[in-house]
């Protein structure tokens, strides 16, 4: 297997250095200059790779849902074949993950209302993963209603995206648990009476 030609690998570099920057200065905040700083580079090797800053943003956008599908199936492909809403809610809420996606997720999402073409990225996103959790749900409770399932799986997805968000704040392991007994209760309610 050949070696990976150099675009590649200052763009992963690039990259690298854009995601660090948007985690720790926002996404306003992550000017070329910043970038090309962070990943040992002139300013004018950051706009050859990658473009420019509009052209980086709707790439990291794409990177990041890409990131996130990804999580997705290898979240699926370790769900055991019964009492997958269970299984579900100790995969997010137990266990340590890291918040990195999320918070370039927030950046994301706080720019897109200046930029429609990453608005409307985010919004499939968003009903992407609204869908695949309530297909994943239907299974445990078939006799459910459909608005009944988007909702609640709208409400683990935004109770896991919250308590990532607290990150920063070091709040994650304060709320961890609250949060799955907020989702446990989400549940609960899609049971029959």
């Amino acid at each position: 297997m050949g070696r990976p030609s150099k675009k590649a690998e200052r763009t992963e570099e690039i990259f690298q250095a854009f995601q660090r920057c948007v985690i720790r200065f926002g996404l306003e905040g992550s000017t070329l200059e910043r970038i090309a700083e962070e990943a040992g580079l002139q300013r004018s090797l950051v706009r050859h790779y990658v473009g420019n800053r509009s052209e980086l943003i709707e790439q990291l956008a794409d990177r990041t849902i890409e990131q996130s599908n990804q999580q997705w199936i290898t979240l699926e492909a370790h769900l055991p074949p019964t009492a997958l809403g269970q299984a579900l809610l100790e995969m997010l809420f137990e266990y340590e993950n890291s918040s990195d996606i999320s918070l370039l997720f927030q950046a994301l999402l706080f720019s897109a209302a200046q930029d429609a073409t990453l608005k409307q990225k985010l919004r499939d996103w968003t009903e992407h993963n609204v869908a695949a959790i309530s297909a994943l749900l239907s299974k445990d409770y078939p006799q459910a209603d459909a608005g009944d399932l988007k909702a609640i799986s709208f409400g683990l997805l935004s109770l896991y995206f919250n308590l990532d968000s607290l990150s920063p704040l070091g709040l994650m392991s304060d709320y961890r648990l609250p949060a799955k007994q907020a989702a446990e209760q989400l549940l609960r309610s899609l049971q029959p009476a």
